[in-house]
């Protein structure tokens, strides 16, 4: 009966762990059927084998094995479910962003202020994509930690003196400590070159300059020879 139990237990747990690898909701309830269903042989053991003595050593053993496979999947169970409604909300989050960002891009694209400005619509695309690369707050606007983690990532830490300086460069307000994007449009459309603007646009030329860099060397003709 002994060996019984232990070979139940051990092929029980290995498909657990497989299943839960896939689908811990899955695990949970196989663990709880599992533990019952070992309770269940070591009863039909008892009542059946006249001549064996169970062990109780074994018994308790996988019933607590079984048990505590139970707690863990659950713990594991609830950290899954936290985790994928942490990615769901964030998700949620960025696309709202995104929509409220290209509905101001439609109204600068209808503005007549910006009617003669050289292939509006791809600038505004571009200035999109570079304003949700920063880490935006709540109301998907630029505070100051956003834009502090920004120019670490392209390896210009600034001071916080330096970083609200070029922050009331970009909103004309110095008590103002968030740039929303109107402000980022209006930035990077006007004449007026502020630190901010000057940086991201020498690292769009830095970016542009390294695909030239990977890109294979053109074919030489007869009229390249010397």
């Amino acid at each position: 009966m002994d060996k019984s139990l232990s070979s139940f237990s051990h092929s029980g747990s290995c498909w657990i762990s497989v299943i839960c690898s896939a689908n811990a909701r899955v695990a949970v309830p196989l663990a709880l059927l599992m533990c019952m269903s070992a309770i269940g042989l070591l009863h039909e053991e008892d009542t059946n084998t006249e001549n064996e003595q169970p062990s109780i050593g074994m018994r308790n053993a996988i019933i607590a094995f079984h048990t505590s496979r139970v707690h863990i999947l659950s713990a594991q169970c609830t950290e899954m479910d936290h985790n994928a409604q942490g990615g769901k909300a964030y998700g949620l989050l960025k696309s709202q962003q995104e929509e409220r960002l290209l509905s101001i891009n439609e109204t600068y694209l209808s503005d007549p202020q910006h009617a003669e400005e050289e292939d509006l619509s791809s600038k505004l695309e571009m200035f999109k994509k570079k304003y949700m690369e920063f880490d935006l707050n709540d109301q998907g606007e630029i505070d100051l930690m956003g834009l502090k983690q920004m120019l670490e990532k392209l390896g210009l830490a600034k001071t916080h003196r330096e970083l609200k300086k070029m922050m009331s460069e970009v909103v004309g307000d110095t008590s103002k400590e968030t740039i929303s994007y109107n402000n980022f449009l209006n930035m990077m459309l006007g004449k007026k070159n502020a630190i901010l603007k000057l940086i991201l646009m020498f690292e769009g030329m830095g970016k542009e300059q390294d695909k030239k860099d990977v890109a294979p060397p053109s074919r030489k003709t007869f009229a390249d020879l010397p």
